[in-house]
């Protein structure tokens, strides 16, 4: 009998191996770039083994995730442009497109003014985690805290194979140095808050709202509490393990609020 990958961790699998194959591919051909932009790749990759399909017209919360990482990936790929204006403009393209997909992609006014509420915290939530996400230690801390809490809170349906997903990107980046380079940090911030927002939106539940929290805890925290942790310990490990505890209390509320 073989060893069957769990199917929860088929996304973890093919995002690190795709972004370790664009990193080391951006290595051999001299290409920094492109290697900056591996864990964003290996995002979409992931993204799209979890949901098996990428529609353009998704009828849950969920199958909205994949088209999500792949809009902010172009975006992304426009703030990498080495020229005057294409970052800023990148940034905001995929912050853009990423909070009015996640509302419902409106296109006529009554709708729009529907979703405004829900594209307007999306569109603040997705702006911080792209400023928040600029170091590899941060991002792979918040979508492992995220991981944790969801599977913590009991969360219905792929959320937390999509978090295991965006952490195997960020680390099979990391294993050759590929950094958050913006063909990279926009993905991975956008698709980070477009997973922890997809509970939110559809039943909201304490639990919820805890598992939510831990990724903006890593980022947000994680930072001081880091520099903190580095007068006693190797600055390398306290920048790994400053976002790790920063995001502990929300995902241990997570699991209470679920019990």
């Amino acid at each position: 009998m073989g060893f069957q990958l769990p199917a929860e961790w088929r996304g973890f699998v093919i995002a690190a191996a795709v972004a370790l194959l664009v990193a080391a591919a951006g290595r051999v051909l001299k290409r920094p770039r492109l290697t900056a932009a591996a864990a964003g790749i290996g995002l979409a990759a992931g993204f799209a083994a979890v949901s098996g399909v990428i529609s353009a017209s998704p009828r849950q919360l969920a199958e909205r995730l994949p088209a999500l990482v792949i809009l902010a990936l172009a975006a992304g790929l426009v703030a990498a442009v080495p020229r005057q204006g294409f970052r800023g403009a990148g940034l905001a393209l995929g912050v853009a497109l990423g909070a009015w997909w996640m509302a419902g992609a409106p296109l006529h006014p009554a709708d729009a003014l529907r979703a405004a509420p829900v594209a307007l915290a999306l569109l603040l939530a997705m702006g911080v985690v792209v400023w928040r996400s600029g170091e590899v230690p941060g991002a792979a801390m918040a979508w492992a805290g995220l991981a944790a809490a969801l599977m913590l809170a009991a969360a219905r349906g792929p959320q937390p194979a999509f978090a295991l997903a965006g952490l195997g990107a960020v680390l099979g980046a990391a294993v050759l140095r590929g950094g958050m380079g913006p063909a990279a940090r926009v993905p991975v911030a956008i698709g980070l808050v477009g997973v922890a927002a997809v509970p939110l939106v559809a039943r909201a539940a304490p639990a919820d709202v805890a598992a939510a929290a831990a990724p903006g805890l890593a980022l947000l925290a994680g930072p001081p509490l880091a520099r903190r942790l580095a007068r006693w310990l190797p600055a390398g490990i306290a920048a790994w393990t400053g976002p790790a505890l920063a995001a502990a209390p929300a995902v241990l509320a997570a699991h209470l609020l679920a019990r």
